[in-house]
This record gives structure tokens, sequence and C-alpha cells, in this order.
């Protein structure tokens, strides 16, 4: 599975890129309505929905786990359905849904946190903590929409930088992996030669 998140590197980055937009649209436009935030949402996770069945549909043959960016990508649609079809359903459970995400993510990143080695495991730490801690601040929000608007926007913009952060260690990875491959086959045909 890390072979294939190495490979395809480039769709993190643009689900890290796509939140990163939504979350400075939240931030910047704090009086906006949560139907028309919901609205924008929906249009960004149809964009990330389409992304993830491309890569689904790529690597159906070379890979026994292909579905798991099929699933991913079903969550998106069908998130997107909600919020460009269903915007009235959709901004009523708006702050319940960011908040529930929030903490999905920060129990993904705990859990993920465990399987990796110190300095990648204290990251990971920090990123869930901080978004379990959004989860519970977005969810209780006391203040107005507006202050939940911009709650949103910014941990949205905290996530979309990990993301991205998480995707160029994918990329850097996959390089060095392809380096220390080439070197092993230089370093076999100089035996051969000798």
């Amino acid at each position: 599975m890390l072979s294939l998140l190495q490979k395809y590197w480039w769709s993190f980055a643009v689900r890290g890129l796509f939140l990163l937009i939504f979350g400075i649209i939240a931030v910047t436009a704090p009086n906006m309505t949560s139907e028309t935030l919901v609205l924008y949402l929906g249009f960004l996770m149809g964009a990330l929905g389409a992304v993830f069945v491309f890569v689904g549909l790529m690597i159906r043959k070379s890979a026994s786990n292909w579905y798991s960016f099929l699933i991913l990508a079903l969550i998106d649609l069908l998130i997107a359905y909600y919020c460009i079809f269903r915007s009235d359903i959709a901004a009523f459970y708006f702050v319940r849904l960011i908040a529930i995400w929030a903490l999905f993510m920060g129990l993904s990143l705990f859990w993920i946190g465990f399987r990796l080695d110190k300095t990648q495991r204290i990251i990971l730490f920090i990123n869930g903590s901080l978004s379990a801690g959004f989860a519970f601040l977005i969810y209780f929000n006391p203040l107005s929409m507006t202050s939940t608007n911009f709650m949103v926007g910014f941990y949205t913009i905290l996530l979309s930088l990990f993301i991205l952060y998480l995707s160029f260690k994918l990329k850097r990875a996959s390089a060095s992996k392809k380096d220390g491959e080439a070197n092993a086959l230089t370093a076999g045909d100089d035996y051969e030669n000798k």
C-alpha cells in the first residue's frame, strides 16, 4: 500500500491544494452564509472524488487494494452530492459534519502515527491532537456562524498544509526508492563486468 501511495503522491497533493482553497475561502469571507460555503465545499469534494476515481481505475490491474481509492472517491462524491443538490440539509449539518471529519482525521493520524518511526510519529501526534481539539472546538462552539466559518477555514488550511507535506514526503520517498533501485542495478552491472 505504501508503494501505491508513493506512486500516486500527486493525488494527495491535489487533495491538499483543494482543501487549501476551501480554507482560504472560509477564512477570507467570514460573512459568507453557510449555504454558500457548503456549495463551495461540494464543488471541491466533487473534483476530489473525480481524482480518486481516476486513480482507482488506473491501478485496478496492478494493485489488489485499488478499491480503497474508490471508497475515498465514493465518500467525496456523496458529500459533494449533498452539498450541491441538498445544500439546505448540508448547511444544517455543516458544523457537525466538519467536527466529525476533524475528529476522524485526528484519530486516523494517531493510528498512522503508531506505525511510523519516532520523528514522524511526533508530527502525526501533534496534528492528530490539533484535529481532535478543533473537532471539539467547532462542535461545541458557542460563538456566531462568522467565527465558526473562520475556525473551519483555519482548520482546513492546517489540514491541507499537513496533507501537502505528507504528499511531498511520499514523493521524496518514491524518488529515493527509485534512486536506490538504480544504484543497485548499476552496482550489479559493475560486479558482472569484473
